[in-house]
């Protein structure tokens, strides 16, 4: 059971980094300082550094929050569709409304982490959920003997979570303005590894 002290930290640490979010989604990271961060929060300093290192700390467990977020919110959506199938088609749609749905998550995930952590932090701190997603999806397809014939899935999903990945990037940096057509697009990346098409 958590002590009076451990439940108070575990409390500070939550709000830096609900209010780390908000300031990184808003302002972007490069404006925020561990000042402007510990102000904001209504913390010392010093409870920050007992927490991060530094700012960078701060953005890595944002960043890990948020991406859970999404891949749990977009697993709870596809688990609405019917099959393997239906929810292989509806992949692209599904990540890219639940991004529209959340533009501080949207921001965070595919504008401010990439820039303040560089590509292969940003890609280490998924911890492999995003992946396994799509892998489970293209396994279970491969099971049902629903994918063309040479689809490898493990590899597949990578590629196809590298399209997913990029999409988002797009959608963030367009401010949604293409978001349809994108959405489209991945539609049809997905289509193209199944054995039936139609």
């Amino acid at each position: 059971m958590a002590t009076s002290r451990q439940s108070q930290a575990l409390a500070t640490r939550q709000r830096l980094l609900d209010v780390a979010a908000q300031l990184f989604a808003s302002e972007g990271f490069a404006a925020v300082t561990t000042t402007g961060l510990s102000e904001a929060a209504g913390v010392t300093r010093g409870a920050l550094y007992h927490h991060f290192a530094n700012m960078t700390e701060v953005m890595e467990a944002v960043f890990a929050r948020s991406e859970g977020q999404l891949v749990s919110r977009v697993s709870e959506a596809l688990a609405e569709h019917a099959d393997a199938r239906a929810r292989l088609l509806a992949l692209g749609p599904v990540v890219l409304k639940t991004l529209a749905d959340d533009m501080p998550m949207q921001r965070i995930v595919f504008v401010e982490a990439p820039a303040a952590l560089g590509w292969s932090r940003w890609r280490a701190l998924d911890g492999g959920r995003s992946l396994r997603l799509v892998a489970e999806l293209l396994e279970s397809l491969a099971e049902e003997g629903r994918l063309v014939v040479g689809v490898e899935p493990s590899l597949a999903a990578q590629l196809l979570l590298g399209a997913v990945n990029e999409a988002g990037m797009r959608v963030a940096a367009t401010e949604g303005r293409d978001l349809a057509a994108v959405s489209a697009q991945l539609t049809l990346l997905c289509r193209g590894v199944l054995a039936d098409r139609h």
